[in-house]
């Protein structure tokens, strides 16, 4: 009787139990939030799209939603494969053909170094494009690329 009683409810809650998961994993927030951390959070990203070939230094204000963009599409022929964002103690693994968003709030002022590690792709005639060591075929001094993110005052906003 015992054993019929607790499938019984573990056939009736588990259902309810997963639902409630469901409902709590799948949220949307409104149109005047976006998610970040697992929660809705007013206001509205200001998209920083890095192509690690022609600005190295980004500005944002203190409590904006910053989402930086990482697009295959717009790099060169550096192609990264991490990104490092110091004082904001952000590290991320950056798929080479993959478009990858990295989501934070700007909540401490200053210039924050970021940093990345790749390798370049060239074209060789009849192999195809290939991945290499920079030092190797740019005759760059190293696999990676740097630049600065600044988040300027709340009240420096104009």
């Amino acid at each position: 009787m015992r054993i019929a009683a607790w499938w019984l409810m573990a056939i009736v809650i588990s259902p309810l139990a997963s639902g409630c998961l469901q409902m709590i994993e799948g949220f949307d927030c409104d149109d005047e939030s976006v998610e970040l951390n697992s929660r809705c959070t007013p206001g509205s990203w200001n998209i920083v799209g890095i192509d690690f070939q022609s600005n190295d230094k980004f500005e944002v204000t203190e409590g904006d939603l910053v989402r930086v963009v990482f697009d295959p599409a717009t790099y060169g022929h550096y192609i990264p494969n991490s990104f490092h964002l110091e004082g904001y103690e952000i590290s991320q693994e950056i798929p080479p053909n993959e478009v990858r968003t990295l989501d934070f709030l700007a909540d401490k002022t200053g210039n924050f170094t970021y940093s990345s590690s790749g390798l370049c792709r060239i074209d060789i005639p009849g192999a195809g494009e290939v991945m290499v060591d920079c030092s190797i075929f740019c005759g760059e001094t190293e696999n990676g690329r740097a630049g600065v993110i600044s988040v300027m005052d709340e009240g420096t906003r104009g």
